[in-house]
């Protein structure tokens, strides 16, 4: 008489469950950080780009205004002259002066009043829409930066610096030979120095 033969069929114990589970659990949780590990590491360096390039697109415009800067005179908002070409009051953290800027509008003049100034930490373009505006708000503003901490500027007439300009009557009807900023933002500091490049004197 033949002997049935028996196939015995282990199945998985708990131990071998359970370190499984572990195993599994670990490879997710690794799988887990590393994905937020990339993710984070993108995310930062997406904004350093995106400073860098708001960065540039500042100092070029800064650069670009005062290079085609006008020597002519200035108004305030009723009427009267100021004694300057080029105005960085004693104190204040703003200059003002006239530029050629292209606005897109065929119609307009290319003649407009150029203001960069620092309020409540931000630093800000406005661009007037014209050269002698007769209102204090006429103007669209852009923010260059923010979070701008101990902003300073400097002029130089081609012998020494000065906090403001102008700095005497023959000043008043020049404009500097060189413009520096300095200033820092989230501990890093920055220094433009930029040449105007206009060397003529206005004569009334």
């Amino acid at each position: 008489m033949k002997k049935n033969k028996q196939h015995c069929s282990h199945g998985f114990t708990l131990i071998e469950v359970l370190i499984s589970i572990v195993i599994i659990t670990i490879i997710l949780v690794v799988s887990t950080n590393i994905l937020q590990s990339s993710l984070a590491s993108r995310e930062t360096t997406f904004k350093k780009l995106d400073e860098i390039q708001k960065f540039n697109l500042a100092s070029s415009m800064i650069k670009r205004d005062l290079r085609q800067a006008l020597n002519v005179p200035m108004r305030d908002y009723f009427g009267n002259a100021y004694e300057a070409t080029f105005l960085a009051p004693e104190g204040s953290s703003s200059l003002t002066f006239t530029a050629l800027v292209d606005s897109g509008d065929v119609g307009s003049s290319w003649v407009k009043r150029i203001e960069y100034v620092v309020e409540d930490g931000s630093f800000y373009r406005r661009q007037y829409f014209s050269d002698n505006p007769y209102l204090n708000q006429d103007y669209f503003e852009s923010t260059l930066f923010d979070e701008v901490e101990q902003l300073s500027m400097q002029f130089s007439d081609g012998d020494n610096w000065s906090e403001f300009w102008p700095k005497d009557p023959m000043t008043s009807r020049k404009m500097p030979s060189l413009v520096k900023l300095s200033f820092s933002i989230n501990d890093k500091s920055f220094e433009w120095v930029i040449a105007p490049n206009i060397d003529n004197v206005y004569q009334p």
